[in-house]
């Protein structure tokens, strides 16, 4: 059986870190041999080296003359977090000795993770998360351009994903295909039964019995957490009883002083509820009865699944990317594009509507679990053996 090579951008915890390790302990209990190169470290680090062999492409030291060296002779300039490429020669023999067939990159952003590696003359695939916002911020152009051109296959998070990708960076529909994202569903619904939601709740503030629209990303632009915050106006002022949850605000940054300054000014801090990231997130999103996703681009963000198999009613703005293909135009969920009065038109609708909440929650569990590991992996498997069996090292040597 083939051997993979995964990149990973970093371990943070973040939806494509998290849909990595997911895949990854499934490829391990099904027994695929991985291994994964990591360009920055983080907290789900101890998680992924306990499901594969990681190779670290990044050190803590500070000392220029060690991987500034190894950049500087690929036409690149030391990461922006510090982390430096350190033993690049002792990386690659390392990569060498397990010997794998082919790399699947997950995300975008790791067109220089893929130069890096070019010596090891392995064809690649990617796995790409982002849309158009997220690809210009992400990704630095000379970059873009070798993974663009070297790249075998493309699998994309969803078909808005991939219809950027056509539209806006030359790729076609022969070589890319829509692999939706993943998640160990069985793992996860442990994990959301066992919290004592009671507990949760009253350590926030929150009534048992009080109705919460929760949200879930990180304190940008992108993910919409100020509309969130005008939503929850509105909303306040007919039903005063409801409480919101936003998962995903650090302690401090301008963003953060930002959104609590607007807070302070609407009264609403007693009602909204910021918190930070981490690994309880899932504590959070159990005591959820509506899911808001209020992102004004989001390819086909994890939480979103974590909802529904939460059994909540998700709510997006259409025109948002790939989303609205998850909530669907049959559930009455999904709204015009930063129309904040259909959102709360909705939102109202349904806090007025238990019985309503739990037929759309029931709706969107079945839509989750649609997208088990299970299910979803045998086919990234199956197209993974299509594009690279055929392939003889001559075909790809000199990438």
């Amino acid at each position: 059986m083939n051997a993979i090579l995964f990149i990973g951008h970093d371990a943070n915890r973040a939806g494509a870190q998290y849909l990595l390790l997911h895949l990854l302990t499934y490829l391990r209990e099904t027994g695929v041999r991985t291994g994964l190169v990591l360009g920055e470290g983080g907290p789900l680090l101890p998680d992924y080296e306990q499901v594969t062999t990681v190779y670290q492409a990044f050190s803590s030291t500070k000392d220029p003359s060690f991987g500034a060296r190894i950049l500087s002779k690929l036409g690149m300039a030391p990461s922006a977090s510090g982390h430096e490429i350190d033993g690049l020669p002792n990386l690659i023999a390392a990569i060498r000795a397990g010997q794998y067939s082919y790399i699947v990159s997950n995300t975008i952003a790791n067109g220089r993770l893929l130069r890096m590696l070019e010596p090891l003359n392995l064809p690649f695939a990617m796995y790409v998360h982002e849309l158009e916002t997220s690809i210009q911020i992400y990704t630095r152009p000379e970059d873009l351009q070798y993974e663009l051109t070297h790249v075998s296959h493309v699998f994309c998070g969803s078909e808005a994903v991939r219809q950027n990708l056509i539209d806006h960076h030359g790729l076609t529909p022969d070589n890319t295909s829509v692999l939706n994202s993943l998640i160990r569903t069985a793992t996860l619904i442990d994990k959301l039964k066992a919290v004592d939601q009671e507990s949760v709740r009253k350590r926030l503030g929150i009534p048992s019995k009080a109705v919460v629209v929760g949200g879930c990303g990180n304190a940008e632009w992108r993910k919409g957490v100020d509309l969130f915050l005008l939503i929850a106006r509105q909303l306040l002022n007919a039903r005063p009883e409801v409480h919101f949850v936003w998962v995903g605000i650090p302690e401090t940054g301008e963003d953060t002083r930002r959104l609590r300054y607007d807070l302070a000014r609407m009264d609403m801090a007693n009602r909204v509820h910021l918190l930070p990231p981490g690994g309880d997130y899932l504590d959070y999103v159990a005591c959820f009865d509506l899911f808001t996703l209020t992102s004004r681009e989001d390819p086909y963000p994890l939480v979103i699944l974590e909802a529904g198999l939460n059994q909540n009613p998700v709510l997006c703005f259409a025109g948002s990317g790939g989303s609205p293909d998850f909530v669907g135009t049959d559930t009455g969920c999904l709204v015009p594009y930063l129309d904040l009065s259909a959102m709360v038109t909705a939102l109202a609708r349904l806090t007025d509507d238990p019985a309503e909440r739990t037929r759309l929650g029931n709706l969107f569990y079945e839509r989750a679990m649609a997208h088990d590991v299970a299910a979803l992996v045998p086919k990234l498997l199956a197209k993974l053996d299509a594009v690279f069996l055929p392939l003889t090292p001559d075909q790809y040597v000199g990438r």
